[in-house]
C-alpha cells in the first residue's frame, strides 16, 4: 500500500503500479484487452517501474505466465 494525495488534498491509500498490473491480468475477462494492454504498455514506459516487484507480486498471484507473455512483446 501507497499513500497519495488526490486533487482535493486528501490522502488516500492505494496499490503501488505492480499490484494494480498483477489485479488487472487476474481479472482479464471482466475488463476490456484494451484497458490490460493500455496499462501494460504505460508501465513498460515508466522510468520508476520496479520489474523485480512485478514478477514477485506476479508469482504470488499467480499471473506469471500471462505477464511473461505480454512483457515479452513489450520489452
Amino acid at each position: 500500500m501507497i499513500v497519495r494525495k488526490t486533487t482535493f488534498g486528501n490522502t488516500v491509500r492505494c496499490y503501488n503500479m505492480e499490484r494494480t498490473i498483477c489485479d488487472l491480468l487476474r481479472s482479464r475477462s471482466r475488463c476490456d484487452e484494451e484497458t490490460v494492454i493500455g496499462a501494460i504498455k504505460n508501465y513498460a514506459a515508466t522510468k520508476d517501474k520496479n520489474l523485480n516487484l512485478l514478477a514477485d507480486y506476479a508469482r504470488s498471484l499467480k499471473v506469471e505466465k500471462s505477464l511473461r507473455r505480454y512483457m515479452e512483446v513489450l520489452l
